[in-house]
This record gives structure tokens, C-alpha cells and sequence, in this order.
């Protein structure tokens, strides 16, 4: 049996925990990150993951438009149907939200916030450059300042 190096052991716990993460998302989100996977580390595909799934829970948890879905319920014409607003709203929300994961309080800084808009702002940029959506909001919405 072959031993791997620690970079490597990491690269396999990242990909493990990554396969676990997309289970909770829409079905329709594992084609971005598989599409992801050639230009990005395991590790910014499991972030960029946490970060989408804090988008969704959003949705599911302060949208009244989604108040009585399921994740599973989402298909990628959800991102058709939100708008600028609605990203800003979110935007507002990672200052300060309850974690679905664990129940506990989560805050974010400036950087943190821009690391969950880059996550959201890649994910809508792959549906709109496949003509999967027509609309993109979070262009029209700007990010944090550093």
C-alpha cells in the first residue's frame, strides 16, 4: 500500500468533505463545481460551497418567496428570479447570521463578505455564460471594499 503525503491526504479529505457539502445544495449546483474542478483547489471548491450553501439557506430562511421549500426544490431557474435587491439583502445578511451547520452566530468582515460574493458572483457567472439563466444581479450589485 502506498502512502501519500500529507498535501495529498489533505487533497482527498477536502474532496471527501466536498462530495458531503454538494449533498446539502440544489442538485443542480454539483455541474458548477464540477466544472470548476480543472482551474480551482480542492479547498476554494469546499469554501465556495459553504458559501453557496449559506446563499440557499438564506433563501429558504429569509425570502418569503421560498419560505415553504426545500433545498431540493431549487432548480437554476431560482437565480432567474432574483434580483439585485435580493442580492443585497443577502449581502447584508453575512454581517451577521445564524449558521445552518452548527446553530451558531456567524459574522463577517469585509474580506469574509467579499469571499461569499466572489463564490456567489462565479456560481451566477456559470449559468449566465451557458445561457442556462438570462439574468445576472449580482453584476449589478457591488462588492466589498477592502
Amino acid at each position: 500500500m502506498q502512502t501519500k503525503t500529507y498535501h495529498e491526504q489533505i487533497q482527498i479529505d477536502e474532496t471527501i468533505r466536498l462530495r458531503e457539502i454538494l449533498q446539502t445544495l440544489p442538485p443542480f449546483a454539483k455541474d458548477y463545481f464540477r466544472a470548476i474542478e480543472p482551474r480551482s483547489s480542492a479547498k476554494t471548491r469546499m469554501n465556495y460551497a459553504y458559501d453557496i450553501r449559506v446563499f440557499f439557506h438564506f433563501l429558504l430562511s429569509e425570502n418569503p418567496a421560498f419560505k415553504d421549500k426545500t433545498m431540493d426544490d431549487f432548480t437554476v431557474d431560482v437565480l432567474d428570479q432574483l434580483q439585485a435587491v435580493d442580492i443585497e439583502e443577502f449581502q447584508e445578511y453575512l454581517k451577521v447570521y445564524d449558521s445552518a451547520e452548527d446553530n451558531r452566530l456567524q459574522t463577517n468582515g469585509e474580506r469574509g463578505l467579499k469571499r461569499k460574493m466572489s463564490a456567489l458572483r462565479s456560481f451566477y457567472n456559470y449559468y449566465y455564460k451557458r445561457e442556462m439563466i438570462k439574468t445576472n444581479p449580482v453584476l449589478l450589485v457591488d462588492m466589498p471594499k477592502l
